[in-house]
């Protein structure tokens, strides 16, 4: 029979900001690009925005962020006038998805410049059958931290042990369906393979 540990406030602060290692954010060999898709866009050219509309994923390496909606901010190289993304703000049934954890929330802000996600809302952080819920995620890319903060409830964490009989099968807690469509990979012939 398995354990179920109900753990809240500082303990389950603690214990979520080791759910997402560096290891399960580690990303794939290969080009570092972001691939950005969805049903419609809109470029704003002179305000530096570029907006998604409608089954958005946005992917980078093995990661993907997924939403109804999104819009990315434009940073433009001063000396060559070269544009390159430097925030994205998603919201609508937003979704972090790593190759071992799920992430849930009403809201994203993903700063690439200093690798930092930032959900809001009703999170819910679900790595297998563990399960932490909360106000803000705060994930670094970079080092591989990040911090659950309940806003003005509390964090709780839903942890499974394995008891010494049984040990929990991996079919036994199935990742959290992601709606919208399932993204394509990376493709060298792009866009002549679309």
């Amino acid at each position: 029979m398995r354990l179920i540990f109900a753990v809240t406030a500082l303990a389950s602060a603690m214990a979520a900001a080791s759910i997402l290692t560096p290891e399960a954010l580690a990303r794939q060999d290969g080009p570092d690009f972001l691939d950005i898709s969805s049903d419609d866009q809109e470029i704003l050219d002179q305000q530096d925005r570029v907006r998604f509309m409608g089954n958005v994923n946005a992917i980078r390496g093995d990661t993907r962020l997924r939403a109804d909606e999104a819009e990315a901010q434009l940073a433009r190289n001063p000396e060559t006038g070269q544009r390159r993304i430097e925030r994205i703000t998603a919201q609508g049934d937003v979704f972090y998805v790593t190759a071992t954890e799920t992430a849930r929330g009403d809201r994203a802000v993903y700063t690439l410049s200093d690798e930092v996600i930032v959900l809001t809302g009703a999170v819910v952080l679900t790595q297998g059958c563990n399960v932490s819920t909360g106000q803000e995620l705060r994930i670094n890319l970079q080092t591989g931290v990040s911090r659950l903060t309940g806003g003005n409830g509390r964090v709780r964490s839903l942890f499974f042990s394995q008891d010494g009989e049984r040990p929990a099968a991996s079919g036994d807690c199935p990742a959290p369906p992601v709606p919208g469509p399932a993204p394509r990979g990376y493709s060298a012939e792009f866009p002549a393979a679309n």
